[in-house]
C-alpha cells in the first residue's frame, strides 16, 4: 500500500506542476472564456438541482422554454458527485471546477499506474516504475491538454481501470469482481459519454477474447445492473434527439475525422488546423512502445500484455479515423447514440490505454536489466510531455450585483441582452451559477428551434418589436439589458427600448452599477398597451439619451492593446483610464496569470470630465506604463489583467487579455 501512497502523491504534485499555474488561481482560472463555463455551470446545476428538485436534473435552467436541456451536451453527474463534497464545505462552482480538473490528471495518472503495475514486473520496483512510466504518459499525453477547456476528457481514468477491472475478472471471475467492473462502467458512463460508447466497445471486444463463455454470466448481470442505473441518465438524450433533431450531420463529422498522418504530426509545432485531430502523443513514446515489441520476442510472458495493448490501440486508431474509415462509419450509421458524437477523433484515448500498457513493459524490462537506470524513463517523458507554464484566462470571480438581485427574485423566466454576440451566451452561463433562475439564453453542443428564433430576431437591424412580444408568449417576465456589450448598437438598442417603453411593452425595473454603462432590468409586461408611468427615472432617461451614466463604484477600461496584439520588438505600452468617487491609490498591472506585478504611473484625464460633468467626487486618472523589452519574468504568450484600487482599499478587477510579446 506504501507504494501506491506514494504513486499517488507523485501523481498529484505532477498534475500541480503540469498545469501550473492553475493551483494558485482556483477562483478565476480558465483555459479560455468559452467552453469552460459551460462545464462549470453543468457541474454546478448537477449540485444544485440535487438538492432542489433531483427528479428534475435534465430541466436545466438555461435556453427556457426548451426541454431537458441539460442533456444538449455532457450531464457530467458522476464527475459532479465526486466534487459534492468541496461544494458541501463551501467551495464555490470555479473552484470546484479547478480542483476537480487537477484531480482528473492525477486519477489519470495513478488509475494508468494501477493498470501497468499489474501487467509488468516481478519485483515491487520494477512494476512501480513500470507503472509510473504508464500513468505520465497516460495522464499528460498531450490530447489531455488539448482538452482542458473540457474537464470530462480530462477525467479519463476510468478507462485504465475498466481494462484492469476486466483483468481481475478474467483471472477469477467471481461475483464481487463483477460488481467492482459495473461499479467502474457506471462511473465512467456518468463522467463522460464519448468514453462511455468507446469503454463499452473496447471492453466488450476484450472481453470476447479474454472470457470463456461459461464465465459470462457474472459480469453480464452486473453490467446489466450499471446499465439500468444508468438508463435515467441517457433517455432524455433520446427525448431531445426525437424532440428536436439533436443528432450530428455527416459533414459535421467528417470534420472531426483524423487521418492517419495525424498521429505523425507534431501539431504543436506545425500549426494544425482542428485541435480535435492534435493526436500526435510524441516521438519518446512511439520509440518506447516499438521497444515492447522487443521485450515480447524475448520474454514469453509479455506476449498476454502486449496482445491486449495492440488490441485496443487498433480500435483507438481506427475509431478515430472517422468517417474515412469503414469502422466508425459502421457505428455512425447502425448503432443508436453514434449520431450524437461530433468527434470521432476522440476514440484515441482507446489507444492512448494500449500505449500505456506498451510503455509499461518496456519500463519494466530496463528496469529488469538496470534496475534505478529505467527512471530515467518517467522522467523523460515528464519532460518531454510538460507543456507548461500554461497561459490560463483570468475573469473577475465577483458577479455583477445584478445577478445576486436576481437570485432573490421569484420568475417564471429571464432574458438577457445582447444575445449570441461575441462570448455573451457562455457568460450568462457562468453568471447563472450565482441565481439559478430560468433563462432563455445558453450555448451547448446544439441549439434547440427556440433559441435559434430568439437570437435570430435580436441581431435582426433594428430589432423589432416582435422579439418582446415572443419572449412574452413564452411567459419571459424579465429582460436584463447589458450595456456595456452592446458596442456599435448601443443608440439602435436605446431607440428600440424608448419605443417598447412608449408603447407599454416594458417597464423599467431598475439599474445596477455594472462596469461603465451598468446593468439596466425591464419588466416585460403581460399585455402590451398598459399606461405608460410618468415621468421616468433621470437615470433612465440619460442611458436612453446615451448620455454617460455615474456609476458608485470604480470605473475604467484598458484602453490598449486589444485582445490577441502583438508587440513585435519588445516595446510595448499599456494605457487606459479609471475614475472613482472614493479615489484612486494605485493601478496594477499583472502578467503572466497574476504572477508578474508593475506599477502603472497615473496622470490627470480631463477628457473624463463628460462623464458624471461638475461631480467633484469623481477622481479621473490615466494609467500607463512603457517598455522598452520585454522584463525577463514574463513569458512572450503571456497576458494583461488590470487592478484598480480605490481610497478606501477596494479593488476592481478588469478581464484578462492575451497578448504577444516578443
Amino acid at each position: 500500500m506504501r507504494h501506491h501512497a506514494a504513486a499517488a502523491l507523485v501523481f498529484v504534485a505532477l498534475s500541480l506542476g503540469m498545469t501550473w499555474p492553475l493551483a494558485v488561481n482556483l477562483s478565476r482560472a480558465v483555459s479560455d472564456p468559452g467552453d469552460p463555463y459551460i462545464t462549470i455551470w453543468m457541474l454546478d446545476w448537477d449540485w444544485w438541482a440535487t438538492l432542489h428538485s433531483p427528479l428534475s436534473l435534465f430541466d436545466a435552467n438555461t435556453f427556457y422554454p426548451a426541454r431537458d436541456a441539460l442533456a444538449y451536451s455532457e450531464h457530467l453527474y458522476g464527475l459532479a458527485v465526486l466534487l459534492f463534497p468541496l461544494r458541501l464545505f463551501g467551495a464555490g462552482p470555479v473552484v470546484a471546477h479547478n480542483i476537480g480538473l487537477l484531480a482528473g490528471y492525477a486519477f489519470c495518472g495513478f488509475a494508468a499506474y494501477l493498470l501497468g503495475r499489474r501487467l509488468t514486473g516481478s519485483s515491487d520496483f520494477e512494476s512501480w516504475i513500470a507503472g509510473m512510466a504508464a500513468g505520465i504518459f497516460y495522464a499528460f499525453v498531450p490530447f489531455r491538454f488539448i482538452h482542458l477547456p473540457h474537464i470530462q476528457h480530462i477525467w479519463g481514468g476510468w478507462l485504465p481501470l475498466l481494462l484492469l477491472m476486466l483483468l481481475r475478472y478474467a483471472e477469477r471471475p467471481t461475483r464481487r469482481r463483477a460488481i467492482a467492473f459495473a461499479a467502474v462502467f457506471l462511473m465512467n458512463g456518468l463522467t463522460n459519454i464519448h468514453y462511455l460508447f468507446f469503454g463499452a466497445f473496447a471492453a466488450a471486444v476484450t472481453a470476447l477474447v479474454l472470457l470463456p463463455r461459461r464465465t459470462w454470466r457474472e459480469l453480464g448481470v452486473a453490467t446489466a445492473g450499471a446499465l439500468v442505473l444508468l438508463a435515467p441518465f441517457l433517455y432524455p438524450y433520446a427525448v431531445v434527439a426525437k424532440l428536436y433533431g439533436m443528432q450530428r450531420g455527416w459533414e459535421e463529422v467528417l470534420q472531426y475525422s483524423a487521418f492517419a498522418s495525424d498521429w505523425v504530426t507534431s501539431t504543436w509545432r506545425e500549426g494544425h488546423l482542428e485541435p480535435e485531430r492534435w493526436m500526435f502523443p510524441g516521438w519518446l513514446a512511439y520509440a518506447l512502445c516499438a521497444a515492447a515489441l522487443a521485450v515480447a520476442w524475448r520474454r514469453r510472458e509479455a506476449r498476454a500484455p502486449l496482445t491486449l495493448a495492440l488490441l485496443w490501440i487498433a480500435i483507438g486508431f481506427l475509431g478515430s479515423l472517422g468517417l474515412h474509415f469503414e469502422f466508425h462509419r459502421f457505428l455512425f450509421g447502425a448503432v443508436p447514440g453514434f449520431r450524437a458524437i461530433r468527434a470521432p477523433a476522440r476514440w484515441a484515448v482507446i489507444a492512448y490505454v494500449g500505449m500505456a500498457i506498451l510503455i509499461a513493459l518496456t519500463t519494466a524490462e530496463v528496469a529488469r536489466r538496470f534496475r534505478y537506470a529505467a527512471i530515467v524513463i518517467p522522467l523523460a517523458l515528464t519532460a518531454a510531455l510538460w507543456a507548461g507554464p500554461i497561459r490560463f484566462y483570468l475573469f473577475d470571480p465577483v458577479p455583477n450585483p445584478v445577478y445576486r438581485w436576481l437570485a432573490q427574485q421569484r420568475v417564471r423566466a429571464v432574458a438577457e441582452v445582447p444575445m449570441h454576440t461575441k462570448s455573451s451566451e457562455y457568460e450568462y452561463l457562468l453568471r447563472s451559477t450565482v441565481h439559478h433562475q430560468k433563462i432563455v439564453n445558453g450555448i451547448s453542443g446544439f441549439a434547440p428551434p427556440q433559441w435559434l428564433e430568439f437570437s435570430g430576431l435580436w441581431n435582426e437591424t433594428p430589432v423589432p418589436d416582435r422579439f418582446v412580444d415572443r419572449l412574452r408568449g413564452t411567459g419571459v417576465e424579465l429582460l436584463l439589458v447589458h450595456a456595456d456589450p452592446l458596442g456599435g448598437r448601443a443608440a439602435e438598442v436605446r431607440t428600440w427600448l424608448r419605443r417598447e417603453l412608449d408603447r407599454g411593452s416594458l417597464t423599467f425595473v431598475r439599474d445596477f452599477d455594472t462596469d461603465i454603462e451598468g446593468d439596466w432590468v425591464f419588466r416585460i409586461n403581460p399585455r402590451p398597451g398598459l399606461p405608460v408611468a410618468r415621468p421616468r427615472p433621470a437615470r433612465l432617461e440619460a442611458f436612453l439619451r446615451g448620455v454617460p451614466t455615474c456609476e458608485s463604484g470604480t470605473m475604467g477600461a484598458l484602453d490598449f492593446p486589444q485582445a490577441d496584439y502583438r508587440f513585435d520588438k519588445g516595446n510595448a505600452i499599456f494605457s487606459g483610464w479609471a475614475m472613482s468617487p472614493h479615489g484612486i491609490r494605485q493601478v496594477d498591472l499583472w502578467f503572466d496569470n497574476h504572477t508578474y506585478r508593475h506599477r502603472a504611473n497615473l496622470m490627470p484625464q480631463p477628457q473624463l470630465q463628460s462623464r458624471c460633468p461638475g461631480d467633484p467626487r469623481y477622481t479621473r486618472l490615466r494609467y500607463i506604463a512603457v517598455f522598452g523589452k520585454r522584463p525577463p519574468g514574463i513569458r512572450p504568450d503571456t497576458d494583461i489583467q488590470v487592478e484598480v484600487t480605490d481610497g478606501t482599499g477596494a479593488t476592481a478587477v478588469f478581464d484578462d487579455r492575451w497578448i504577444r510579446w516578443e
